[in-house]
C-alpha cells in the first residue's frame, strides 16, 4: 500500500504512524472502508465518534474560524489515526476531515477504541505521546498566528516541512511542497501572500522552486531570517 508504517511523509504532521503490532490489534476490531477523494469524512460539530486508521491515501484536517476562514491544521497519511478526540472526550467533532487522496480506512466505534487503549499493551501510552505532540505542535502554530508576520509564519512552516525532506549538508530538497493555497490555509493567510513571500525568498537566493519541487538553499539562513523577523 505504498508507504510503510512509521515512514515520514513530506508536508504532513510529525505525529507517528501507529506501530505495526498496535495496527494489527486495531484492525482485528475494525471494518475497512474505501473513501473517494473529495469526500468529507468528519464534520466539525457533529456527534459521530468513530475512530479511523488510515491504511492508504491522505486526509486534510481543518477548522473554520469565527470569520469563516478555513485554517488547515495538518495533513495525515498512512498509519495515522483520526477521530480519537471525540471518542476519548465524549464531545462533538473538533475539526473537519476531508479526503484529499483516495483512501482506504479501518473504522471502529468509540467503545471499541477505548477498549483497544485499555486492553492492548502499549496502546494507551502510545496515544498519550501522540496527543502530547499534537498539543505542542498546535500551541506553536497558535503562537505564530498571533505574533508573527506572514513572512515569518511561512518560513516556520517551510522549516517544519523540511524535517521530512532530503538533506544534503545545509540544503534541503522537498519533493512535493503543498500548494500555495494549502500553505496559506496552514499559516492563516491568503494564496497571494504566500506567492509573494516565496518570490521574495527566491530573489534573496534562499529557495528555488520548480513545479511542486522546492529547494531550501540554506536551512540555516532561513532559520537566521526567521529569528530576525521574530525579534
Amino acid at each position: 500500500m505504498g508507504r510503510e508504517p512509521g515512514e515520514s511523509i513530506q508536508g504532513l504532521d510529525i505525529e507517528e504512524a501507529l506501530p505495526q503490532d498496535l495496527a494489527n490489534a486495531f484492525l482485528a476490531r475494525a471494518v475497512r472502508i474505501a473513501v473517494p477523494k473529495g469526500q468529507m469524512l468528519l464534520a466539525q460539530g457533529t456527534d459521530a465518534d468513530d475512530v479511523y486508521l488510515i491504511l492508504s491515501g491522505r486526509v486534510n484536517v481543518s477548522v473554520f474560524s469565527s470569520n469563516g476562514r478555513e485554517v488547515s491544521l495538518r495533513e495525515m497519511g498512512r498509519g495515522r489515526l483520526l477521530g480519537e478526540m471525540a471518542a476519548l472526550g465524549g464531545t462533538s467533532r473538533s475539526a473537519n476531515c476531508v479526503v484529499i487522496e483516495d483512501a482506504v480506512l479501518a473504522r471502529i466505534s468509540a467503545t471499541a477504541f477505548r477498549a483497544f487503549l485499555q486492553e492492548v499493551p502499549g496502546a494507551g501510552y502510545w496515544m498519550t505521546i501522540q496527543l502530547a505532540a499534537r498539543v505542542r505542535n498546535l500551541t506553536e502554530k497558535s503562537s505564530e498566528l498571533a505574533t508573527l508576520p506572514v513572512a515569518a509564519r511561512l518560513i516556520s512552516e517551510l522549516l517544519r516541512i523540511s524535517t521530512t525532506g532530503t538533506r544534503t549538508g545545509d540544503r534541503c530538497s522537498i519533493a512535493a511542497i503543498p500548494t500555495h493555497t494549502e500553505l496559506a490555509a496552514r499559516i492563516g493567510t491568503h494564496r497571494e501572500a504566500v506567492t509573494r513571500e516565496l518570490r521574495s525568498l527566491a530573489r534573496e537566493g534562499l529557495v528555488t522552486q520548480s513545479g511542486r519541487h522546492l529547494e531550501l538553499v540554506s536551512v540555516q539562513a532561513l532559520k537566521d531570517l526567521l529569528n530576525k523577523l521574530s525579534g
